[in-house]
């Protein structure tokens, strides 16, 4: 999968926009490409402004044209999420790089505030108490595994070979949105 390396504040301030952002959320879990008068309505605001914040991230190459339609006479654009990771710098050391901290922190919690609602929606509608069969449709976790060198390389490409693998929504997929952080933690405590 190609990459974005999100470098200049004129990069980061066009990703970073909230509605930008909510914008390629609704894209990448759309199964299907949209138009900007359905991604208006998903998002209550203009179509016209929907326009604007696509040709932003067109320019950075994370959104792109799928195909056009003749509806009612009027040409229609669908559009759909690159199929890039973006990278916004985070080892970077320069005048944003609080700038690049407070999106990956948004990133996370928007992901955890998703996994909230999808749980209590699930709850709600079907009573599904039973933690067992909630975990069958996501989950968090979080501890430590003990890995050596070749292991963990093993599990780092697992991990990002099956998410490139699975990128691209089928007639029978669901969208699945993730949060993954995993690090080597040795000597952390000690700093």
């Amino acid at each position: 999968m190609d990459r974005v390396t999100l470098i200049s504040k004129k990069e980061l301030d066009i990703y970073m926009n909230t509605t930008r952002q909510k914008l390629l959320r609704q894209l990448s879990i759309a199964n299907a490409p949209m138009t900007p008068k359905m991604l208006a309505d998903k998002l209550q605001i203009s179509a016209s402004g929907v326009q604007h914040h696509i040709k932003k991230l067109m320019l950075l190459g994370l959104v792109e044209l799928d195909h056009t339609e003749l509806i009612n006479g009027i040409t229609a654009s669908f559009y759909k999420p690159a199929q890039v990771t973006v990278q916004v710098g985070l080892t970077q050391s320069d005048a944003f790089a609080e700038q690049r901290k407070v999106l990956i922190q948004n990133s996370i919690a928007q992901v955890y505030d998703g996994f909230q609602k999808q749980m209590k929606k699930r709850i709600e509608l079907h009573g599904d108490k039973d933690p067992y069969n909630l975990k069958k449709r996501g989950d968090i976790m979080s501890g430590v595994v003990h890995l050596n060198r070749q292991q963990s390389d093993d599990l780092m490409r697992l991990i990002t070979e099956y998410i490139e693998g699975h990128v691209t929504p089928t007639a029978d997929s669901s969208p699945w949105e993730y949060a993954i952080i995993a690090y080597n933690a040795e000597n952390i405590c000690d700093e």
